[in-house]
């Protein structure tokens, strides 16, 4: 099972970071009382995390045959610090007060603006916000840079760090303009959207990164990156179904929450493109709405299913599936047990439920 393998990685991954941020406390110390502050924080909200991406640069390593080693760890621990970033500045372009079943970090800093009594306590949490995910990009970064490795694969590895992620800003970009535009927007447009902002960083960045370390070959490196953003793209389509049909328990942060910020996911495409009239006015009035009631959920959920977007939803996954089976099969180099592991991985995507 992939969630036992992520759990066996987790505390080789979680002592890394911990070492690296407490040694970071120090020096950060130095600049002002918010150096440690930022560390511990980091270090907890880092540490609440599934470790997915982490243990994906472990899992590359072993998939081409090599012994995962420190480094391997210490990059995993790196990716995990670009999640926490990219996370901590989506909550606030999102206005999630909610993450991982506690105040998002953002919301934290408004709570403690409130407490002290200072007057713009949204744009304090905010600002305060935004330098906490900087920090986080940046210390990443840093760690990725102290590999012990060669020069030219350091600087291999920051270099495509810093590409794909610039990536995901330009992709987070159209999907805050998404929320405003009046244009129509494709099946193509919403999935282009979800390689850029979701698949590659979640996935072909790690199990890219593995490969490098792992010493593997171009070849094998641009395949698994290939492979990763498809797995990637499964893996956004699942967060919108569960975004949906979830728990507060099972994602971390209210459900509707995509249904406020009306994001464009495949499943509000289709079912603004099969919904009557009447019912498309109603909907119009609950996705982007800055309250949504359990009676607008149960309405979203009833022509959701009435209309049959899930079945349809379905349909692309399944087209997913098959494109990835296909990879699998050629990948280059790589032993049967890994293409088992690899289909392991894909099930794993295909059947979350958190």
């Amino acid at each position: 099972m992939i969630q036992d393998y992520v759990a066996t990685q987790r505390e080789g991954i979680r002592e890394e970071l911990r070492q690296y941020l407490r040694q970071s406390a120090g020096e950060l110390s130095e600049v002002n009382e918010f150096g440690p502050e930022v560390a511990q924080l980091l270090e907890e909200f880092t540490e609440g995390g599934k470790m997915v991406r982490g243990a994906l640069v472990v899992f590359a390593a072993e998939l081409c045959g090599a012994t995962p080693d420190r480094n391997h760890l210490r990059a995993a621990a790196a990716l995990e610090l670009v999640q926490s970033f990219l996370l901590i500045h989506d909550d606030i372009m999102d206005r999630d007060t909610t993450r991982r079943g506690k105040s998002s970090v953002y919301y934290g800093y408004v709570e403690r603006a409130r407490r002290r009594g200072i007057s713009d306590s949204e744009h304090y949490g905010a600002s305060i916000g935004i330098c906490v995910g900087d920090v986080a990009m940046l210390l990443a970064v840093e760690l990725l840079a102290q590999l012990e490795l060669n020069s030219d694969l350091r600087v291999r590895l920051v270099g495509m760090l810093s590409h794909e992620i610039a990536q995901v800003g330009l992709a987070q970009m159209k999907d805050v303009d998404h929320g405003v535009a009046e244009d129509a927007i494709t099946a193509e447009d919403v999935l282009r959207l979800y390689r850029y902002k979701t698949g590659r960083y979640t996935f072909a960045l790690p199990l890219m990164t593995g490969a490098i370390i792992a010493g593997r070959e171009s070849q094998m490196v641009e395949e698994l990156g290939k492979l990763g953003e498809e797995l990637g793209v499964i893996f956004q389509i699942k967060d919108d179904q569960l975004g949906l049909f979830g728990s507060v328990d099972t994602i971390g942060k209210p459900v509707g929450s995509d249904i406020k910020a009306d994001k464009k996911t495949l499943f509000r495409l289709y079912l603004f493109e099969n919904a009557s009239d009447e019912d498309r006015r109603r909907l119009s009035q609950v996705f982007g709405s800055s309250e949504v009631s359990e009676a607008d959920l149960e309405f979203v959920h009833d022509c959701l299913k009435r209309y049959r977007v899930p079945e349809r939803v379905e349909d692309d996954l399944a087209q997913l599936k098959q494109r990835c089976e296909q990879m699998i099969a050629e990948l280059p180099g790589v032993t049967r047990k890994a293409r088992e592991r690899l289909s392991a991985l894909l099930e794993y995507n295909l059947t979350r439920d958190r």
